[in-house]
């Protein structure tokens, strides 16, 4: 349309300055009594000259119109690497073309470097530990990340356009940024922070979740709180039981061989004294072998097998293994995992006052994972919240432990252990899951 009106106004300005002079001219030459066939002759050439006129100009102005168009058109549709030939005549239309080159040219390099930028964004997204899911309106994902896909055992492309009901996860929009809670996904267990965000894309709002496991940096601070404490009481405490045990051990060898009622009483009291301090002693070095547990010396090892050379220790106590393969192998440390095994076993033998009662033991291989579950028919859990708190017991000859000690060693094999109260009856679940 802007060509054809730009051709139409040019070719009515050519005809009034060609036709009006031409016209003149023939009529002063009829006037002036020139032949009819000059005046038609002149007329004839004339109709020509303005006819060529006409066809050259419009030719080289639909060029110039089509060389604009034909660079805007590339610049609409994000091409950038076309560009105009001047005539170099240095007109207005050269320099109209050659602005539009230049333009192209800004607009080519900024796209080169937002596609440098993108590169470099999507490589960190990732490669970062933090998972991201990025939700539409419609509940709907729109983007997640590789940190993302790994929680889940997909690829990321697979997942989205999936609703937020697949992945389970929408109680983690419910939480305040900065929360930290425990969650179960498929392929990860532990502490995760959560936090929210949005932006706009199309005018649309989307919502951002960022899922950061915190579970590792949490138990390395509270792991080094505990050892420094356990280091300044075992000094404190050693220093002071020391002599404790030694003056009551010198006191009790000061006393006569033969003794009265009263002397008898003293040398038990001494004695007692004596057995505390040694007690204490022992009770604190347990929590010192605690905090200095070696790194796991891994070998191949067959769950199944592990598993039935524990059953002589608990001769009194019907165990039911349940195996999903009888050569299915762990990259483990047998020692540290049978210790795990041994606590676990003894804290469902001693949670269950039936001589009856079963403990049960079953193992299932979900994708890259081994899960072990461990159900007793005991009292279960009230206290949740302290079970891996050191120093705490339940039991009246309890150190507190064990659990702690189970969860580092599963830890310390790139895994997790939990316990839970059962869901179908009395009784507690403990759940070890470890890479395979």
């Amino acid at each position: 349309m802007l060509e054809a009106s730009i051709q139409i106004v040019q070719r009515r300005l050519m005809l009034v300055a060609s036709v009006t002079p031409t016209c003149l001219l023939l009529i002063m030459m009829a006037v002036h009594g020139y032949s009819g066939y000059l005046i038609a002759l002149t007329a004839f050439l004339s109709a020509l000259l303005i006819m060529y006129c006409l066809v050259t100009v419009d030719h080289s102005l639909n060029f110039h119109l089509a060389t604009v168009m034909n660079l805007v058109e590339s610049l609409t549709n994000n091409e950038f690497s076309m560009r105009g030939k001047r005539t170099g005549r240095n007109d207005s239309m050269d320099g109209l073309i050659g602005m539009i080159n230049r333009l192209s040219e800004s607009m080519n390099q900024q796209r080169l470097e937002i596609r440098q930028q993108q590169y470099l964004v999507k490589k960190i997204i990732n490669n970062i530990d933090v998972a991201i899911f990025a939700f539409n309106e419609q509940g709907e994902i729109a983007f997640v990340n590789k940190g993302a896909g790994l929680l889940f055992d997909q690829e990321p492309k697979s997942m989205q356009g999936q609703p937020i009901d697949s992945l389970a996860i929408h109680d983690l929009l419910q939480c305040a940024s900065g929360d930290v809670m425990e969650w179960h996904f498929p392929q990860k267990s532990g502490k995760f922070q959560i936090n929210q965000d949005s932006y706009y894309e199309n005018s649309r709002r989307q919502t951002l979740l960022f899922v950061t496991d915190v579970s590792e940096l949490l138990r390395g601070q509270e792991h080094r709180a505990w050892k420094n404490l356990l280091r300044v009481l075992s000094h404190e405490i050693n220093n002071t039981l020391t002599p404790i045990a030694s003056l009551s051990q010198i006191l009790r060898e000061l006393l006569p061989q033969e003794k009265d009622e009263s002397i008898t009483e003293v040398d038990g009291g001494l004695k007692i004294i004596e057995e505390r301090a040694k007690n204490l002693k022992s009770f604190i070095e347990s929590y010192r072998k605690l905090t200095q547990l070696p790194a796991p010396t891994k070998r191949q090892q067959n769950i199944k097998t592990l598993l039935r050379e524990l059953l002589p220790l608990f001769e009194h106590r019907k165990i039911n293994i349940a195996c999903c393969q009888e050569t299915l192998k762990v990259n483990i440390d047998p020692v540290q995992i049978q210790q795990l095994l041994i606590n676990v076993f003894k804290n469902a033998d001693e949670a269950m006052t039936d001589p009856k009662g079963t403990i049960t033991v079953s193992c299932e291989v979900q994708k890259h994972n081994l899960i072990l579950e461990i159900l007793d028919q005991g009292t279960g859990i009230t206290n949740k919240s302290n079970l891996f708190v050191p120093f705490y017991s339940t039991k009246s000859h309890g150190s507190g432990i064990g659990l702690t000690l189970c969860r580092q060693i599963a830890e310390n094999h790139s895994g997790y252990f939990s316990i839970d109260n059962r869901e179908d009856m009395q009784g507690c679940v403990a759940r070890l899951i470890l890479p395979i």
